[in-house]
């Protein structure tokens, strides 16, 4: 492929990460709500966990995804299990916060971006399906795939750092019961997310 080809086509690659990116998702959800919450300190911890799992995710679908194709069906059921139980489960914690202050550790925040990004299974379909799409360097399918990892989560983290900052400074002065009702929503969302996730795929 021609360089005029690979720019072309990372340029594609990029226009279609930011369409994605910039759409409202979990990791937006919880991010916004972090930051309604607890403020942008804690929303950005969130977006950084949210980029250490997409690193994860990276490092393991670019070593796999070479030799492991016949056995994705079963990896993705799992994943959807998984994933589709901690979404809701999220969902109902975030519902049952009643916008008191909040007992956090210092690495809630980060862990909570880490885990729902790890255990969200669109992030793994979308690695999974959508990156080998733009491999330009069938003979290096590895570092191709890394590159392009490495391209989304930096576009996912802009996308994530962007959200933090402005519902920090949308909601700076919100009252316990504001961020009780963005807790409800934030919540249903999450629940209402899971549950389509779960007949979309099994029903």
């Amino acid at each position: 492929m021609s360089i005029v080809q690979f720019q072309s086509l990372t340029i594609e690659f990029i226009l279609l990460q930011i369409s994605v990116a910039f759409s409202p998702g979990l990791i937006i959800a919880l991010v916004v709500n972090e930051a309604v919450q607890k403020g942008r300190k804690n929303a950005l911890q969130v977006a950084y966990g949210a980029a250490a799992g997409a690193i994860g995710i990276t490092i393991i679908t670019a070593a796999v995804i070479t030799y492991i194709f016949s056995l994705i069906p079963e990896i993705l059921t799992f994943i959807y299990i998984f994933g589709i139980i901690y979404i809701v489960y999220k969902g109902i914690k975030t519902i049952q916060d009643k916008g008191d202050s909040p007992k956090v550790l210092g690495s809630a925040s980060f862990l909570s971006g880490f885990k729902i990004n790890l255990a969200n299974p669109k992030m793994w379909v979308f690695y999974i399906s959508v990156l080998p799409l733009f491999i330009t360097d069938e003979s290096n399918i590895f570092s191709s795939l890394i590159f392009l990892g490495i391209v989304t989560i930096f576009i996912n983290l802009f996308a994530d750092i962007s959200y933090a900052l402005l519902s920090s400074y949308l909601f700076k002065n919100s009252t316990t019961k504001v961020k009780m009702y963005i807790n409800i929503i934030s919540g249903v969302c999450l629940i209402g997310i899971g549950i389509y996730l779960f007949f979309s795929r099994f029903i």
